[in-house]
């Protein structure tokens, strides 16, 4: 009696077995009339780089992409520093520099003497530069530009500084290139570069190699890649 119930349980344990072997292929085993499934992307396709495989047991997950570069900050407004109220003396010696008319030597001690009295005021020194670049006394501009951008950082946001410095060195080398590239990175830095680039196609243009030499140069300074 125990020996026949011992073998029913053998069987029923077999049988058991067999049974749950069969769902298990049933359910997970491919069926012979369900296509095949495509293959996903692949990583070439969707640019998200290519899919290591994982090891058994693990999921494989696709590299994650690399977060886009900042964008450049937006360069500074420019600025009118003659916009305000100021003295006659100023008022009548800018007129006159934007009208191209040279400075007698009584407005330029009147400048001198107001920028004397006013380290950070930087309008006497930027119309000294300004007269400077009209009677081509470049490197003369070149030192006022620098007084006044050290009087009061916004002197750069003034156009007219970037684009005489990058006149200066497109026509210069020796004192009054070294000069105005120390003011470039000073002033400027990396914000010139777009202006450099402008000038060296403005330059290419009137077929002066020499200049577009020099701004090159000028360009490399402040990137610190020569070439």
């Amino acid at each position: 009696m125990a020996a026949s119930e011992s073998r029913g349980l053998v069987l029923s344990s077999v049988a058991l077995a067999l049974f749950a072997g069969a769902m298990f292929w049933a359910l997970q085993g491919p069926a012979d009339d369900v296509p095949e499934p495509k293959p996903a992307a692949s990583a070439q396709d969707d640019g998200a780089g290519p899919i290591a495989a994982a090891p058994p047991g693990q999921v494989a997950h696709a590299k994650p992409e690399a977060a886009p570069a900042p964008a450049p900050a937006p360069a500074a407004p420019a600025v009118d520093l003659f916009a305000g109220e100021m003295p006659d003396f100023l008022a009548n010696a800018h007129a006159r520099v934007l009208d191209k008319k040279p400075l007698g030597a009584p407005d330029q001690k009147k400048l001198y003497d107001f920028g004397k009295a006013n380290p950070n005021d930087a309008r006497p020194q930027l119309l000294l530069a300004w007269d400077s670049m009209n009677r081509e006394w470049d490197g003369i501009a070149v030192r006022m530009y620098r007084i006044a951008y050290r009087a009061d950082p916004r002197t750069k946001q003034d156009p007219s500084m970037l684009r005489d410095l990058l006149q200066v060195a497109s026509t210069h080398d020796r004192v009054e290139y070294r000069e105005t590239t120390e003011i470039v990175r000073e002033a400027f830095g990396g914000e010139a570069l777009d202006a450099i680039t402008e000038k060296i196609a403005e330059v290419q243009s009137r077929g002066d190699a020499k200049g577009v030499e020099r701004l090159e140069r000028l360009r490399d300074a402040i990137t610190g890649q020569p070439k």
